[in-house]
């Protein structure tokens, strides 16, 4: 008779992880919006060292979401690496190696 299959406890948590990320991602790309929209309506700062300024207010943000992407891809390769499913055994195998009990 042949083992059932169960959720893959890393499956699970990688899960949990990339919902994670891609909400603190989505809170990052909201994250400079007061500034910027600020800025470039022209009536809260303006001259050579409010562009400055804002030219790296705008580098920032970009640096960021593609930290936040990289951080995003990452987890979805990893999460691709292992199966939904699982047998029982094996479950209980990725339980304990997660939990350092080897």
């Amino acid at each position: 008779m042949a083992e059932p299959m169960v959720p893959n406890p890393r499956h699970v948590r990688l899960k949990q992880l990339l919902d994670q990320t891609e909400d603190e991602a989505r809170e990052l790309r909201q994250a400079y919006l007061p500034a910027i929209h600020s800025m470039t309506s022209g009536t809260v700062w303006t001259g050579p060292t409010a562009r400055k300024w804002f030219a790296d207010l705008q580098e920032r943000q970009r640096q960021l979401l593609a930290i936040a992407q990289r951080m995003i891809s990452a987890v979805e390769e990893e999460l691709r690496r292992h199966q939904p499913m699982v047998t029982e055994t094996m479950a209980n195998s990725i339980r304990h190696e997660m939990a350092g009990r080897t």
